[in-house]
């Protein structure tokens, strides 16, 4: 529900929108442009996630899950990937899980709780893993952690990647749909009515709540007005230069962008729209000469500092992801591949 006070800046906020649209309405980027950057952004996060595994034995949410959705997004729309590579990120996240099976199904024993198992589902997700013993434990993990509310664990201390509530919620409940059992699949079913109850009523506060949200409406079958209405809160907060920020005093970056614009085209904005296509102009504008983009980090260090590879040296790991968001974003305006009928 919109806010009788929000109202007035959500208006000024589309009116905004709308000049902005009007101005950018005839810019289309080149493909090739666009495909040039995708190439490039794919290239090194390649590397970054390579040369991760090589030093670390453990999931992550930024050098697996959002590396893989460029992936796969570039894949499905024509664009060549390491397939050998994506499947190895499976199988990486798959082990990261797979000795730990009696904690799981306790409920406990995880860093980073459910936005952890949540992410790692999303990542098996990606990579059309099988439903197997591993993920039928990491399902009862997010059912035995999953809030009275409907809620899920968040982070404060690591955002923008952990501390959005809305996105705790839409993973968490989505993916552990798409790998509960058949003795699990009541339980799950309880958890995603408590979750689209909990997400229709949360006000967001943060624009990957705004975009978690809409994407989680979408995902977990909200009414389509109640839909049309968090993507119309998603749309208002687009800035003139194109693109979207992390927090309203933050400047605009391609994480925030690039999970916007990701979020909007697969809940139904078509990427040749106008507001899409001035996002697609400041990721194009923002992208560095070795492909990736900086983005600059928030979290507070938790652990030793290593070098992954990617570049960026201390805001390296949120670089991933906002490489990965843009890559991803971009990716989505090209036409899938035909196939041909047997």
């Amino acid at each position: 529900m919109i806010s009788p006070i929000r109202l007035p800046l959500l208006l000024g906020g589309l009116l905004s929108l709308a000049l902005s649209s009007i101005c950018c309405a005839r810019e289309q980027a080149d493909p090739a442009k666009i495909r040039k950057a995708v190439t490039a952004g794919l290239r090194i996060l390649e590397k970054g996630t390579i040369n991760y595994a090589e030093q670390r034995n453990c999931f992550t949410c930024h050098h697996q899950t959002l590396p893989m959705l460029a992936q796969v997004t570039a894949r499905d729309h024509g664009f060549e990937i390491n397939g050998k590579l994506l499947q190895e990120q499976a199988r990486f996240t798959h082990e990261s899980f797979s000795f730990r099976h009696a904690t799981l199904r306790k409920g406990n024993g995880i860093g980073g709780h459910s936005m952890t198992v949540g992410f790692a589902c999303w990542a098996l997700h990606l990579a059309d893993w099988k439903p197997d013993e591993t993920t039928g434990a990491m399902v009862e993990y997010l059912l035995k952690s999953q809030k009275k509310d409907g809620n899920y664990f968040t982070n404060q201390s690591r955002p923008p990647l952990e501390d959005s509530p809305a996105t705790s919620v839409t993973i968490a409940t989505y993916y552990q749909q798409e790998f509960a059992t058949r003795e699990q699949e009541d339980r799950v079913k309880v958890s995603a009515t408590k979750a689209l109850a909990w997400l229709l009523a949360y006000n967001p506060t943060r624009q990957e709540d705004f975009s978690s949200r809409l994407w989680g409406l979408h995902l977990l079958g909200a009414a389509q007005e109640d839909i049309a209405t968090a993507r119309t809160l998603v749309l208002a907060a687009q800035r003139k230069d194109g693109g979207w920020a992390q927090l309203p005093k933050m400047p605009t970056d391609s994480y925030a962008t690039g999970q916007a614009l990701w979020i909007l085209q697969a809940t139904g904005l078509p990427t040749n729209d106008p507001v899409y296509r001035h996002g697609v102009q400041f990721l194009l504008h923002s992208q560095r000469v070795d492909g990736s983009w900086l983005v600059k980090t928030r979290s507070k260090a938790i652990q030793k500092h290593f070098e992954s590879g990617f570049p960026h040296g201390k805001d390296q790991f949120i670089s991933v992801c906002g490489t990965s968001w843009a890559v991803a974003a971009l990716a989505a305006t090209q036409s899938p591949p035909e196939h041909s009928s047997p």
